[in-house]
């Protein structure tokens, strides 16, 4: 007997597991397991290394002292050491380096951003959703950018890809500014293409105030792809459209009038210097390679092998007739630019090994693979694809374990956090710097990048004596039953010098 009749209407019933098998399979749902896969793993297992701590504090540091913004230093960190004495303590010298203030090749947008959501929510929570939730509005972009040209099959593999892609996935759930700059510079470019004016010249004013690199790839991409526009019009003997001139005339210059006194002042420093010193051929030969690797955190030869296969899909897809000839001179130039600020980046003094940087120019690239995968032959399909999706998989999945890793980390110091925000405003010495500034709200110092001079003063009873007796430090947080950042003789003396506070995993010594 059949129990799933029709009713008269001529409506069918469907099982419920069919109609969860059509929501599961529909774009919508898709597109939002994409887009929310940042802050699901941010809420879930709490990541903020390296630098995220950093930029979270500067938001609150412009909450507290709006000067900040504008040149004043940041007085809660004096995080590579004080003087030592002798100076010879400290080989590398790099406590002669002032309190640091906003990196020179940061805009305002990213920290107003960060003011904004603290001014607004005293929340840390909503602080650490900051960047995931951005890097999900650069998911839907990019996938609303490709509808302009491909199918929405073609649309969905382009946000995909550019989700998954391991540089970007990583730092977009982490409190990092990529995600940021590469949401408002997809925003600027969509409304370009789209010819919305003012819309372009508010949303391109924004990416201008992002970040150095901004800069180049928003004016650069709009105006090669407009002069190449205009060109092509031209030899065809073509008239540009009256509408046409005033839209990119607006698009360049309305976004250069809203960062020009920004780019004047922080940037070029009234014109006494540069925002980068001499690019350097050594500094390029040693970070280029780390680069390479940390692309997709696998070692040269398999990222050699995977740009391979991502950069035969992009020639294929530029190749393909898919983009029009304008558009695809605005992907390219988008492209080209992100790979010239990359390049450039490794070769500047002072620059990190991290690649990130290319991130704001991912989502052109996310198009053309788009575009050139669903070309090839079913066979090279099925390859190309499964070497993808299994890499791709594999590497985000061993880097959400790492984010686990690094979350317990971090909560172990919550006690730390708890009794310090209860302390007299003091230095702290602690390994966690970053993070003690951030959560609790205390100025902290260490010995960054330098070992020696850490070894020498957290192994020596009598420098370590020293160092604490000459410089405002009040507390020390050193783990509870681990001799690793401490020599039991410096302990010791702490024991007779300093009221104990157990804080969980971490022991605080409040220096008297």
């Amino acid at each position: 007997m059949n129990h799933f009749s029709s009713p008269a209407s001529g409506t069918i019933l469907h099982p419920w597991h069919t109609r969860i098998r059509a929501i599961v399979r529909s774009h919508a749902f898709l597109l939002t397991l994409l887009a929310g896969q940042f802050a699901l793993v941010q809420l879930l297992t709490g990541p903020q290394y390296g630098d995220a701590p950093r930029n979270m504090h500067w938001g609150i540091l412009i909450v507290e002292n709006p000067a900040f913004l504008v040149g004043a230093p940041d007085t809660y960190e004096r995080i590579k050491g004080f003087p030592p004495d002798p100076p010879s303590l400290a080989p590398l010298a790099l406590y002669r380096f002032p309190q640091g203030g906003l990196h020179r090749w940061w805009g305002p947008l990213p920290p107003l951003i960060f003011a904004l959501v603290w001014f607004a929510t005293r929340s840390y929570t909503a602080l650490h959703l900051v960047v995931p939730l951005a890097g999900a509005g650069g998911v839907l972009l990019t996938y609303w950018l490709a509808r302009l040209w491909l199918t929405r099959r073609e649309a969905l593999i382009a946000a995909a890809f550019f989700a998954c892609f391991p540089l970007f996935r990583d730092y977009a759930t982490v409190a990092y500014s990529e995600a940021l700059s590469a949401l408002a510079l997809t925003a600027a470019l969509l409304a370009y293409v789209r010819e919305r004016t003012v819309a372009t010249v508010i949303l391109g004013g924004l990416a201008a105030l992002m970040k150095l690199d901004l800069l180049a790839l928003y004016f650069g991409s709009v105006g090669i792809a407009a002069a190449w526009s205009f060109v092509a019009q031209w030899r065809k003997g073509e008239p540009v459209a009256w509408s046409a001139w005033t839209h990119t005339l607006a698009a360049l210059v309305g976004p250069a009038l809203i960062a020009s006194p920004w780019v004047w002042w922080h940037y070029l420093g009234r014109g006494e210097r540069a925002p980068t010193g001499g690019l350097s051929l050594q500094q390029f030969s040693l970070v280029a390679p780390q680069m390479l690797e940390l692309l997709f955190y696998i070692p040269w030869y398999g990222a050699l092998l995977t740009l391979a296969v991502i950069g035969a899909l992009a020639v294929i897809g530029a190749r393909s007739g898919a983009f029009p000839a304008n558009a695809l001179a605005l992907l390219l130039a988008w492209l080209g630019l992100g790979m010239i600020v990359l390049l450039v980046y490794a070769a500047t003094p002072g620059s990190g090994n991290s690649p990130r940087v290319i991130i704001p120019a991912l989502p052109p690239l996310a198009l053309l693979v788009a575009a050139g995968i669903t070309r090839l032959p079913l066979a090279w399909k099925r390859r190309a694809a499964f070497y993808l999706i299994a890499l791709f998989s594999v590497i985000n999945l061993v880097t959400i374990g790492y984010y686990a890793v690094e979350g317990a980390r971090l909560r172990s110091y919550e006690p730390v956090w708890r009794v310090l925000r209860e302390q007299p405003r003091g230095y702290v010495l602690t390994e966690a710097y970053w993070h003690t500034i951030l959560y609790a709200r205390q100025p902290a110092t260490w010995f960054e990048f330098d070992a020696t001079f850490q070894r020498n003063i957290m192994e020596n009873a009598d420098h370590f004596a020293r160092y604490l007796d000459q410089h405002p430090i009040r507390y020390v947080v050193l783990p509870a039953r681990d001799d690793a950042l401490a020599s039991p003789e410096v302990r010791a003396y702490l024991e007779r010098r300093a009221r104990r506070i157990e804080a969980g995993e971490f022991v605080v010594y409040a220096v008297k």
